[in-house]
């Protein structure tokens, strides 16, 4: 299976929670918490790296930069909208030309992990974003690093053997 990039991920999450269960109650930060623990799941039940992105450990628990940057401008609203991508091609007079490329979930919606997906989505979507902070607070991957996080150092990632580690023989969800 190829990895996706995590921007597909986070994408298929908007398009799944808006067009399949309706809901709107999905805001940036609670976009993070299900991006992870749909991570966590596929390493940890399948062995499955979904997306190549490093996961940081922020304040308010993981996060995958590009994402929150994507979606950051929803503050602490529902996300409705899923993000395009964009090609850009330098032209031949100095100056460029850009397509938009529109998020296609078929891909997604091959892997063998899809009802993982979908169901760890389903799990998480009516928890609120506090609640969900709140248990990866409670995971030693993020609480091992409490001090440092809180002291404001950068760089501080989710390796995939501390994940596999801690919740080996735990229920993820």
């Amino acid at each position: 299976m190829n990895n996706y990039k995590a921007m597909d991920i986070a994408n298929y999450i908007v398009d799944y929670v808006n067009n399949t269960l309706s809901k709107n109650n999905l805001t940036p930060i609670k976009l993070q918490k299900i991006m992870y623990y749909v991570y966590v799941s596929c390493l940890v039940k399948h062995n499955i790296k979904l997306f190549n992105q490093p996961i940081e450990k922020w304040k308010f628990g993981p996060v995958i930069s590009d994402v929150y940057h994507n979606f950051k401008a929803y503050g602490t609203k529902h996300i409705d909208l899923v993000v395009n991508g964009y090609e850009f091609t330098d032209g031949k007079d100095g100056g460029f030309s850009f397509k938009v490329i529109p998020f296609d979930k078929s891909e997604i919606e091959k892997s063998p992990v899809i009802s993982l997906i979908q169901s760890t989505i389903n799990d998480l979507i009516d928890i609120g974003p506090f609640e969900l902070v709140e248990k990866t607070h409670r995971e030693d991957p993020w609480k091992n690093f409490e001090s440092r996080i809180l002291n404001g150092e950068k760089s501080l990632y989710y390796s995939d053997d501390e994940i596999k580690s801690y919740f080996y023989n735990r229920n993820i969800i």
